[in-house]
């Protein structure tokens, strides 16, 4: 059974001396954004609209209903791929948000220091 991804901490992906220029964060985070709200459509229109029912009634219209809908809706399905890039997808958003109000508030420090004469 392959090992499931967990969605990485911001904090630690931050805290690793992960580099990001200021000034690409807002391209990166509309990239980032426009991959998930596709993303989302795609993993709603699977849930809503991937499941067969058995179409002859027979057994094996059934069993082949069943494992189609094991293969794209269940546990290490196709639809369980999707929503670990998803939770990834949200979890990089989230640490450049993070990274990005790191920068104003150094931004903001600075300024001040600069205002009260410190620098």
């Amino acid at each position: 059974m392959p090992q499931r991804t967990t969605t990485p901490d911001p904090a630690a992906i931050a805290a690793g001396g992960f580099r990001v220029d200021p000034a690409a964060i807002p391209g990166l985070r509309k990239v980032f954004t426009t991959a998930l709200v596709k993303l989302d459509k795609q993993i709603e229109m699977a849930v809503s609209d991937v499941r067969i029912r058995p179409w002859a009634g027979d057994p094996v219209s059934q069993q082949a209903a069943t494992d189609f809908n094991d293969h794209t809706l269940g546990v290490d399905s196709a639809l369980d791929a999707l929503t670990a890039y998803q939770r990834q997808l949200k979890g990089a958003l989230d640490a450049l948000t993070q990274v990005e109000q790191g920068y104003h508030t150094i931004e903001q420090e600075n300024t001040t220091l600069i205002q009260q004469g410190g620098c």
